[in-house]
């Protein structure tokens, strides 16, 4: 059986064509821009969205006999949204990087309660998060009271099926839905003025949205009522696709941001901030994002002129040279566990003896040690935390993954062997969705991975120092 697994993402959207035993039959990939502005504006438009799923979608299928395309399933950026007032006209997304509601965040908290949100939907409040957005919207004039609230996976489906629906973990990220309840939240609506008619509806992750419009399946390529099931955040696609679907698992994700997300009994909140929320395989999850990460070495990377490989190749050999050298790589502000925007990245015990390898290997121990960091206070909720699964791009340099391995020796470390975690969570929806397999958490074929050798004594013993230095410098 073949299914297309779709990820809009915030840069880009990718599909993929696969059948249950995770072969890859096609795939298309398409890039947009992000709008920046003075005063924190991220925008971009929702039309690309459409766009790039169109040609992502054509790529894909023409490999392939696109008869035997049974289903589709989506991963979707979070707390994205556009304010129309016909869904198929939005255009202007504000995305979930705006911070221009900083204003509105203060507002909220002081009357809502940050408590309250952070308990209602499992986020704290925040500028990028639609709740603060539509309020900064609604004092400015741009929002009139009877206009769709336009998140990215409801424009999508309703896109490819006419039909205005989320999830969960979309409707949750907004700040307009209530994981205890699993409903939108009256008291949020209420204060900011809206009620559920401006909001998509909310159906389960993997459920039934509806079948693929006649007109939009002649441009896709695909036949026409080709069942669509209802995706998820990326975040929670990509834990999917790597397995991390029962209590106990933990899945490490490094992109651009590091995100830790890991699976327990009921939701867990905590003092730092830790994002509980519906798991789509039951359960729920609990996340945390590294603001600096993969996006600290992209940029020194950028400056040095060096590619990744040579990086790794170099660094792996720099570490005496290295025990005293320290960065702490707050290039855009401090994430999990201590958010702080203002926070600045800094170099300790740089020397004339050191180079540009030095350095990278630094950076790259100094975001192994914030994702120690992150785990430390899963460990500190009481969470349990059996397999670690490592996906993404630092997943392919061997040198970070020892890092990582040796920085976290107490627990199994498995590498993810899928390149594209969250378009075949999408996938995995699909195939459920189609009769393919049982359940989100039997698909072995789509989410293989391998076991990381344990480092060394003599590794551990290193890092575990270094890692202590580390913190006296926080």
């Amino acid at each position: 059986m073949l299914v297309i697994g779709l990820d809009i993402g915030t840069t880009g959207t990718k599909a993929l064509v696969v059948d249950e035993k995770g072969t890859i039959y096609g795939q298309g990939y398409q890039e947009y821009g992000l709008v920046t502005a003075p005063g924190g504006q991220v925008t971009q438009s929702a039309k690309d969205w459409r766009n790039a799923t169109v040609h992502a979608m054509q790529t894909a299928v023409s490999a392939v006999d696109a008869s035997k395309i049974a289903a589709i399933g989506i991963s979707t950026q979070g707390a994205s949204m556009a304010v129309c007032d016909r869904v198929e006209d939005a255009d202007l997304v504000y995305t979930w990087m705006d911070g221009r509601a900083v204003e509105q965040v203060k507002t909220l908290g002081e009357t809502v309660g940050y408590d309250a949100f952070y308990q209602k939907t499992g986020w704290a409040l925040f500028a990028g998060g639609d709740a603060a957005k539509l309020l900064w919207l609604k004092e400015n004039g741009l929002f009139g009271g009877t206009e769709k609230l336009v998140s990215t996976l409801s424009y999508i489906n309703h896109f490819l099926t006419g039909q205005f629906v989320s999830d969960p973990t979309n409707s949750a990220i907004r700040q307009f839905y209530n994981i205890q309840t699993q409903s939108y939240d009256s008291e949020i609506l209420n204060h900011l003025g809206i009620t559920e008619e401006n909001l998509p509806k909310v159906q389960p992750t993997g459920s039934l949205v509806g079948g693929v419009l006649p007109d939009v399946a002649e441009q896709l390529g695909i036949p026409a009522g080709t069942p669509v099931f209802n995706g998820a955040h990326d975040q929670y696609c990509a834990a999917i696709g790597c397995g991390v679907t029962d209590v106990g698992d933990m899945m490490l994700a490094t992109g651009t941001t590091w995100v830790v997300l890991g699976v327990t009994e009921t939701p867990v909140y905590t003092s730092s901030g830790i994002c509980p929320g519906v798991h789509p395989a039951g359960h729920y999850g609990a996340m945390a994002s590294q603001v600096n990460a993969g996006s600290a070495l992209k940029w020194f990377k950028e400056q040095i002129g060096d590619s990744y490989k040579e990086i790794d190749r170099v660094a792996a050999t720099r570490g005496e040279n290295c025990k005293d050298l320290f960065w702490i790589p707050y290039l855009a502000g401090a994430g999990f566990p201590s958010a702080d925007p203002q926070k600045r990245a800094t170099i300790h015990g740089l020397s004339l003896h050191h180079d540009k390898y030095d350095m990278a290997r630094a950076l790259m121990e100094g975001v192994a040690f914030e994702a120690r960091r992150s785990l430390g206070e899963y460990q500190k909720a009481g969470m349990p935390i059996g397999r670690l699964m490592m996906a993404g791009g630092a997943a392919k340099s061997d040198f970070w993954v020892n890092v990582v391995a040796a920085t976290l020796p107490e627990w199994e470390l498995y590498i993810s062997e899928c390149a594209d975690a969250a378009p075949i969570g999408a996938a995995i929806f699909a195939l459920k969705g189609a009769g393919a397999i049982a359940s989100l958490s039997e698909a072995p074929d789509l989410t293989r991975c391998r076991k990381v050798t344990p480092p060394s004594s003599g590794e551990v013993d290193y890092y575990k120092e270094k890692f202590a230095k580390y913190l006296a410098l926080l």
